[in-house]
């Protein structure tokens, strides 16, 4: 059976976990420890509930195969080579460059999923730069969806591992029918699907359980990426069993690739290097104009390549649109060199953070290589804190005043949950121009909701959404302190005792007494400051800054203690 590596993580955490990485090391050849030092810099990642340095020390062990962290960025690594975001050097298989097609996951910001479906289907074994144990010429993620078009539009875990996973190849419609024949036995009872798990365990000498760990990256890309959801089957017998179901999305897909030209190195490797040249490039830039990417730049060199690469495209039934190949999944190094040259002295694409009253330029720079299509550029501004501006002021124009705006701007967040509430804050401390982000859910140890930077250090914060408690408690404050105390106890984010720790909800209690005390309370036992702030009265300052251009001064934030007037 094809063994995928399980970090144990969600899919978006996965590409953060690469945009660290990339953050702070592009332009480089990369070790395993270098991917550690920045996935731990960036909070990524831990070891025994500590974070940052002390996470890689209580990591550490000299047998590298018991150390935690190097491992579980191995895996990392691993994935990041399948998808076509990492490149392994010629000299080294641990040593790493990152590349021009990770580069364009990163630049689409959190508008990564259309882009991640084209890598799903690129991935593929062997390749030069990739392979398995066991004798595998397959494209999985495609077969598997082809499999499941061909099972009524749907696999449980089992036939998966039974199914596609486990053919030697995908290659010729024989080999599918087969697939499916071995399927649909096992669907006769339950009995037959059990007998059918466990003769592939015995024959490959491993146990039931390690096949069916070997399916969680499989299940969680699929799922993720909204190609399968759960779903109910019948065996034969009647008896009922979970499943996963195609989507309308993952139809549509395998219906795509049912209808393509899957290339793979063996067709490639017979082409001279001009004409595989002319294939990588044209299916490189085809492959962006599917994911929403903007392909006009480089629209001339396209029809060039075409020019060149039409006998072959001929000879293979293909033309430009219909090509399951991705270069940067499938080609060597040299190959990649050849047609997409390394920019000289290229950096890493960082967020820039807005100081206001600024006289330098905002800090955007021309990143044209990365035809990034304006639609794009305008959904990722539609939940960010440049389309939070525009919102604001349409507020300040209707209401007149800063205080009635900010009382019509809180009550339209009303209703908002976690999802929208959380980023909300966030976008609302960039415009007064403080560096912060939201936590990724299920990110147990970063025990704070969020994270505002006064210069370099951090004040964690505690965030409230309505839909959790329309007036602040005391339960909130209490939180608070947590989040302090777990900072300040095992690091991962430049702080210092006396800074802040902030509280930041819908409304206010109507009595702030027993708050108000706690937070007293708290300060005289431990010199820990907490503060609290209401949406309003966060909406009032970011209306400040939109219309008169002054903010509050980074040190009455940070030495914050007990609520925030205005």
């Amino acid at each position: 059976m094809l063994r995928f590596p399980n970090p144990g993580s969600t899919i978006e955490n996965i590409v953060n976990v690469y945009g660290a990485a990339f953050a702070r090391l592009a332009g480089q050849t990369v070790t395993l420890d270098d991917l550690v030092a920045a996935v731990v810099k960036a909070n990524l990642a831990t070891s025994s509930g500590y974070m940052g340095e002390e996470a890689v020390a209580r990591s550490k062990r000299l047998d590298r195969s018991r150390d935690q962290l190097y491992n579980q960025l191995k895996m990392y690594a691993e994935l990041f080579r399948s998808l076509g975001w990492l490149h392994p050097t010629p000299e080294r298989a641990l040593n790493y460059t990152f590349t021009l097609l990770g580069e364009q996951v990163v630049a689409a910001g959190r508008d990564f999923w259309s882009l991640l479906d084209e890598c799903i289907l690129g991935v593929v074994y062997p390749t030069p730069i990739l392979t398995v144990k066991g004798d595998f010429d397959l494209r999985p993620f495609a077969f598997i969806i082809r499999t499941m078009m061909a099972c009524d539009g749907y696999l449980s875990r089992d036939e998966m591992i039974i199914g596609p996973l486990s053919a030697p190849t995908d290659r010729g419609q024989d080999k599918l029918d087969e697939v499916v024949i071995r399927v649909k036995a096992a669907r006769a009872q339950p009995s037959a699907m059990v007998a059918a798990v466990a003769k592939l365990a015995a024959a490959r000498n491993t146990q039931v359980n390690t096949l069916q760990n070997y399916t969680r990256w499989p299940i969680a890309l699929l799922r993720d990426s909204g190609w399968m959801v759960a779903g109910a089957a019948k065996f034969s017998n009647g008896q009922s069993y979970r499943t996963w179901v195609l989507t309308g999305k993952g139809s549509t897909l395998a219906a795509r690739v049912d209808t393509a030209v899957d290339l793979r190195y063996d067709d490639l490797e017979k082409l001279g290097q001009h004409e595989r040249s002319a294939m990588a490039f044209i299916a490189h830039f085809r492959m962006l104009e599917r994911s929403g990417f903007d392909i006009t730049p480089v629209a001339e060199r396209i029809v060039e390549s075409e020019q060149v690469a039409a006998k072959i495209l001929k000879s293979f039934g293909a033309n430009s649109q219909n090509l399951l190949f991705s270069p940067f999944q499938l080609l060597s190094l040299a190959d990649i060199a050849a047609v997409f040259p390394p920019k000289e002295n290229s950096v890493p694409i960082v967020g820039t953070v807005r100081t206001l009253n600024a006289d330098a330029p905002d800090g955007r720079d021309d990143r044209s290589h990365l035809f990034v299509r304006p639609n794009m550029i305008a959904a990722a501004a539609a939940t960010g804190p440049d389309a939070l501006r525009s919102e604001l002021a349409e507020f300040l124009t209707i209401h007149g005043s800063i205080s009635a705006a900010a009382s019509a701007f809180a009550q339209s967040h009303s209703r908002d949950m976690q999802g929208g509430f959380y980023p909300l804050v966030t976008h609302l401390f960039q415009i007064l121009g403080f560096k912060s982000d939201y936590s990724r859910a299920g990110v147990n140890y970063q025990r704070w909701d969020a994270c505002v930077w006064v210069g370099d250090q951090a004040l964690p914060v505690e965030i409230k959404s309505p839909t959790e408690e329309v007036m602040l408690s005391t339960k909130a404050v209490r939180q608070a302190l947590e989040n302090k105390v777990i900072l300040l106890a095992r690091g991962g984010l430049s702080t210092q005792r006396e800074l802040a720790s902030l509280v930041v909800g819908y409304r206010l209690p109507n009595e702030r007494g027993d708050m108000s005390n706690l937070i007293d309370d708290v300060f005289a036992a431990y010199s820990l400051r907490l503060g609290v702030i209401d949406l309003t009265t966060l909406a009032h300052l970011a209306l400040r800054t939109i219309s008169e251009g002054v903010t509050i001064d980074g040190t009455q934030l940070s030495q914050l203690r007990g609520f925030l007037d205005v």
